[in-house]
């Protein structure tokens, strides 16, 4: 057999390998090219049915959509992104941090919740005299209410620009008295971050503090007039024409009763 014979099989095999890099070179680009088309179709159908859900349910907010549709909406998966913004669950109320105005069912009393604290709007007059309408008013239960503490230490809202503007304590029975000092505010263990404002016609409806007695475990509590600064005894035979009343009588600790210097006792 001549060896420089030609086989044909060889090149059969050649050429079939030539013909499948040629188709490869081809349509892989193609096939890459539709894929790609498929996957940007994909992101933009999850954009529009975000759009759309977010859309559908400010228009149902105002009455103006179908809020079936929108809830339909609401209960299909939603990207991961939407759980930061609108997901999670909240132990309380959810009020506005610096101030919200709040009522309990059934209850004709009104507070606003101030820096985490609350305080009971005294009038309707006083209410809207603050700029308040009756719609900001949001329901809260009495026990997300009792959560709050009560505040108790006021500046006026015309003073907040004064360099030391006067602090005023709200008595368990509803009068105010001027804090004397620094040292009288901190020896009850107040905070400045507690103090907060009130406007000039709450101020003014507020009866003053006139009458007081050192808090102390003593049967026979001598009570004293502080007015102008001085702190003036009564004696029980004034107490009695006075025709003072125990809702009319604050006790004070230690340190701010000595704080007042002692004028003349009011002896009739």
């Amino acid at each position: 057999m001549d060896e420089t014979s030609i086989n044909p099989i060889k090149y059969v095999v050649i050429g079939l390998l030539i013909l499948a890099i040629f188709l490869g070179l081809i349509f892989l680009p193609l096939m890459a090219g539709k894929a790609q088309t498929g996957n940007t179709s994909a992101v933009k159908t999850s954009k529009t049915s975000f759009s759309d859900s977010i859309g559908a349910n400010t228009l149902c907010s105002a009455g103006l959509g179908d809020c079936a549709q929108a809830e339909q909406r609401a209960s299909q998966p939603a990207p991961s992104l939407l759980s930061g913004l609108f997901g999670g669950g909240s132990s309380g109320p959810n009020f506005d941090p610096v101030i919200s105005v709040v009522n309990v069912k059934g209850q004709t009393a009104v507070y606003r919740i101030i820096n985490g604290q609350k305080h009971s709007i005294p009038t309707t007059e006083i209410f809207y005299s603050y700029g308040f309408e009756l719609d900001i008013v949001q329901d809260i239960t009495q026990a997300e209410l009792n959560q709050y503490p009560l505040a108790r230490l006021f500046i006026v809202e015309d003073a907040k620009e004064e360099e030391n503007p006067t602090i005023y304590y709200l008595t368990e029975s509803g009068m105010i008295r001027p804090v004397l000092n620094d040292k009288v505010f901190y020896s009850y263990g107040d905070r400045k971050e507690d103090v907060i404002a009130i406007n000039q016609k709450e101020f003014n409806y507020y009866p003053r503090n006139q009458f007081i007695y050192v808090e102390r475990p003593k049967l026979n509590r001598d009570i004293y007039q502080i007015t102008g600064g001085v702190k003036r005894y009564v004696t029980p035979v004034a107490v009695k024409r006075l025709n003072l009343q125990e809702s009319e009588i604050a006790p004070v600790n230690q340190i701010e009763f000595d704080e007042y210097p002692e004028g003349e006792s009011i002896i009739f």
